[in-house]
Parts: structure tokens; C-alpha cells; sequence
């Protein structure tokens, strides 16, 4: 029996990392800290001062513009994974899964560029949560002015959640980045007003655009579940109107990969080859 378990856990470990792109970046991973909320700082408004450029420990648990439940300003990313501070429930809860021996990508406490290298054929995306509008303290007042999100390898640049989405969360959807052993990442395009003051950010702590005001970050976070699949958390905020108070709560995407026809076919005879092993040992006893 004790075999029967151990070729178990090979096949699924096998499977898994079939399945599960890797990730390039001079970051290391590490432990969600159980006492991140310790570190979060008090809310300081943007007409007192402009506050640090990165105010909380870790990273992404700095305040938040966006105002949570009792009035709060703790809606940042961590908590919203975990359900607490400003937010009444996990964003994971509706998938069943929790932040449970989840690790979160850091350098030294602070947000670090990040591609991913390919190696599944495709994944779903399901957006989370999203709070985008303009967030410099108001809410957008156009399809014009928000976060337009999706995903580029190289240059090119695939749209997968436009403005209206990234203010009203919408349902998981398919994407298929790019072939084997490739470099890719996400991008959000900001467009802070409807006069067209716009920037662009990736993973890879790229930007363009003609708002440079919030070029200092990369905006980007990203976790592993303890099940594999990974989180992005963004955050759209300016240098104008207090980069400080990056919450990466703005856009929240999980990826969850398609196994390859492959793989399966793997992991099914795999499984074919321990209901055997199992049946005769059964019928040894």
C-alpha cells in the first residue's frame, strides 16, 4: 500500500509540473507571512503628504484609496486573499481555495520584475476582483478612463479584460500565450483621464505611455497558491496621486493551466497502471 501512495504522488507531482509554467525573475518566492498585517501603514491622505515610495512591509500591503468595510482603507491584496481589513470575504472563497501555504514573489520587500517561461499549452484566466476606475480617488466617468488588461510575448499585446471588465468583474476566460520555452507576461494600459493621459505597464517592469508620474513601480504581484496556480495582482495608481498607496487590488487575475492532451494521457495511464497494481494485490490478500 505504502508504494500504491508513493507512485500516487509521483504521477500527480509528475503531472503538475507538466502543466505549470516556471517563472524567470531575479525575485525568490517566499512564505505569506501570517502576521503581514502588522506591517500595513497608516492612511495618510495625498493632500497632507505624498508619503514613502513604498509604505508598507511587505510591499503589497500597502493602504489602499479604495475604502472597505467600517470604513477601512486595508483593502490591499493581502487582504483580500485572506478576507480581512477592508474586504467582508477571500476573493478565493467562491473557488474554494484559501492562501493556505501560498507564496508571494519578493527582493528585499519590494515589488520585482517578473516573465513567464512557456510550457503549457493553455490557461484559464478568472478575474478575481477588480476595482480599477481611474483610482486617484474617483470613479471612471467613461469607458475611456480605466485598465485595459491582457497578456504579450515580446512586443505584441492580446487584450483579454478591456475597461468596462476591469471595473465589473466578469467570468473566467481561455487565452493560449505562445509556444514552448517562450518569455511572457501581462501588461495593463491605465488611461488616467478621458483627455488620454495613458501608461502602459508589464511584468517585466516595462512601461510606455505619457503619464510617467507612475513609472517607479513595476505594479505588479504575483502568488502561488498552494495548489500551483498563480495570482497577479495589479495596482493602477500614479506617482501624482500617491504611488504610495499601491494596493495591487486594482486587477486581480488567477491563472489556471489546460493540461496538454499529453499529460493527460499520462496521468490516465498512470492511473490505469495503479488500479492493476492495486486489484492484484487485492487479489494476492
Amino acid at each position: 500500500m505504502k508504494n500504491l501512495w508513493i507512485a500516487t504522488a509521483a504521477i500527480v507531482v509528475a503531472s503538475g509540473s507538466m502543466m505549470a509554467d516556471t517563472i524567470s525573475s531575479p525575485g525568490t518566492f517566499s512564505a505569506f507571512p501570517p502576521g503581514f498585517a502588522a506591517g500595513t501603514p497608516a492612511w495618510i491622505s495625498n493632500s497632507i503628504s505624498p508619503g514613502p515610495p513604498t509604505g508598507g512591509t511587505p510591499f503589497w500591503n500597502d493602504a489602499s484609496d479604495d475604502t472597505g468595510a467600517g470604513g477601512s482603507h486595508l483593502m490591499n491584496i493581502g487582504y483580500a486573499l485572506t478576507g480581512t481589513g477592508g474586504f467582508t470575504s477571500s476573493i478565493l472563497a467562491p473557488f474554494g481555495e484559501t492562501m493556505a501555504g501560498a507564496t508571494n514573489l519578493t527582493s528585499s520587500g519590494s515589488d520585482i520584475g517578473f516573465n513567464f517561461v512557456r510550457n503549457a499549452t493553455a490557461y484559464n484566466i478568472v478575474l478575481l476582483y477588480a476595482s480599477s476606475g481611474e483610482n486617484t480617488g474617483s470613479a471612471a466617468s467613461s469607458t475611456t478612463q480605466g485598465t485595459t488588461f491582457g497578456y504579450y510575448v515580446g512586443s505584441p499585446e492580446t487584450a483579454i479584460y478591456n475597461v468596462a471588465n476591469t471595473n465589473t468583474p466578469v467570468g473566467m476566460q481561455s487565452f493560449n500565450p505562445t509556444t514552448a520555452g517562450n518569455l511572457w507576461g501581462f501588461f495593463a494600459t491605465v488611461c488616467y483621464n478621458n483627455a488620454g493621459t495613458c501608461e502602459t505597464y508589464t511584468t517585466a517592469t516595462g512601461y510606455a505611455g505619457n503619464s510617467p508620474g507612475g513609472t517607479g513601480w513595476n505594479h505588479f504581484a504575483l502568488f502561488q497558491l498552494a495548489d500551483g496556480n498563480y495570482v497577479v495582482g495589479f495596482t493602477s495608481q500614479n506617482g501624482v496621486f500617491g504611488e504610495y498607496h499601491g494596493d495591487y487590488q486594482d486587477v486581480v487575475v488567477e491563472l489556471i493551466a489546460i493540461p496538454e492532451p499529453g499529460t493527460v494521457a499520462i496521468m490516465g495511464l498512470g492511473l490505469a497502471a495503479l488500479g492493476l497494481l492495486g486489484r492484484r494485490r487485492f487479489a494476492k490478500k
